[in-house]
């Protein structure tokens, strides 16, 4: 196509200006339509923002743990008795007991009694078990208990025992009355003739309902991640590269695995006998030392922070290498920063490097209400002469916004 003439530039721009007024003053009505769809949706907002909460404040649940438990306390008390023979001669029809726990702090004691010779069968000997407790202690204490008479050599000939109803608690009550023949005890105790006595309670004084206090365990926390910056100590590493790229007469260390996972041109160009997979040397052109640098360290650790001052530049450079994610990274960054003063070189951008989404979004910018001050601008002008057809595209984007009438 022939470049446009000084005037034709001209007729161009006017043609587009009244194009622009018929659209702004056609669609009035349709502008305040969608101002009353905002208004709705606005107060659609507030309403639902009225009946529900903000979701990010989520209730607090309080949760309490609670053990209900028997309180027990374990006694055992050995009582043994030397010269068993003579002792329950002597000892008549009187009965003997022994105290425990033997300490003054304890607030249940028990009492075991070993009678020699019951009172009414002087044939028997008897043991009992009584609760011993201040007066003021007054409720049953239910147990469980094992009482056993061995002989010098711990051997057991005799047992009893039971889980006893509540002892009433008096010194009056008490519970075992267990009964055995003296002659049979003495001859359980020959030739030693010493009695042992043991005695073993579980006692279940009192049921205890106590708050469990919640321990949270947590895991300890990961560590962060550090492959990004790992991989960054190997841009440049001359000690471990297997790739030299020239850039601007400059060695760049690097390595072909890397580039070859992270670019589509690098994989092809190494998969093959080319002179740069031979050499292991690749000349880069068209590329900027300082952009090259900046690509290079997204291909190791996938950050880029160089986008205020070279989105262009750079977008140039990953689409020339296949590497779509910077490629987007950069588009997003040029879009955001478009105004009438850039809008012609960004679509000039867009067509140079085929990129749809890219051309699609400048020319609905350059077809609304900035349409006059875009057409005003050098970089406008300058397109004019040099991408004609980029003229045509953007006012066929314009003559799609106004609305014909019969």
């Amino acid at each position: 196509m022939k470049e446009l003439s000084s005037s034709g530039c001209n007729s161009w721009r006017n043609d587009f200006a009244r194009s622009l007024s018929i659209v702004q003053g056609s669609k009035i009505t349709e502008l305040q339509a969608s101002g009353v769809v905002d208004v709705q949706a606005q107060s659609n907002n507030f309403v639902m923002s009225a009946l529900c909460p903000n979701r990010s404040n989520q209730e607090t649940v309080q949760r309490d743990h609670y053990v209900t438990t028997i309180k027990g306390q374990k006694y055992e008390l050995t009582w043994s008795i030397n010269r068993f023979s003579a002792w329950s001669a002597r000892a008549e029809s009187r009965h003997f007991f022994v105290k425990f726990p033997n300490s003054p702090a304890a607030n249940i004691r028990w009492i075991l009694v070993f009678n020699p010779k019951s009172r009414t069968d002087e044939r028997y000997c008897s043991v009992f078990l009584r609760l011993f407790s201040p007066e003021d202690l007054q409720r049953a204490v239910p147990i469980t208990y094992d009482i056993a008479l061995l002989d010098y050599k711990s051997n057991v000939f005799y047992r009893t025992g039971k889980t006893a109803s509540p002892i009433p608690v008096t010194v009056r009550g008490g519970a075992g009355g267990n009964a055995i023949k003296r002659e049979t005890l003495l001859e359980k105790l020959t030739p030693g003739d010493k009695l042992v006595i043991k005695c073993t309670i579980e006692a279940h004084p009192e049921i205890v309902t106590s708050a469990v206090k919640e321990v949270q365990t947590s895991l300890p926390e990961a560590l962060p991640s550090s492959f990004s910056k790992d991989l960054e100590l190997l841009i440049g590493d001359g000690k471990f590269g297997d790739l030299t790229m020239m850039v601007d007469g400059e060695a760049v260390q690097a390595h072909k695995c890397i580039l070859t996972a992270r670019s589509p041109v690098f994989a092809a160009m190494f998969e093959h006998a080319m002179q740069e997979s031979v050499e292991n040397c690749v000349v880069i052109e068209d590329v900027e030392l300082t952009v090259f640098k900046a690509l290079l360290r997204y291909i190791y650790t996938d950050k880029v922070t160089c986008l205020d001052t070279m989105a262009q530049d750079l977008y140039a450079a990953a689409d020339k290498y296949g590497i779509s994610t910077l490629k987007s990274l950069c588009r997003n960054s040029i879009l955001e920063k478009l105004c009438p003063e850039n809008a012609a070189d960004t679509l000039k951008l867009a067509d140079l490097h085929s990129d749809l989404e890219m051309k699609r979004y400048t020319l609905a910018f350059v077809s609304g209400s900035v349409a006059i001050k875009v057409t005003k601008t050098v970089g406008w002008q300058d397109m004019a002469k040099t991408h004609p057809h980029l003229v045509g595209e953007a006012f066929e984007a314009l003559a799609a916004r106004i609305p014909f009438r019969l």
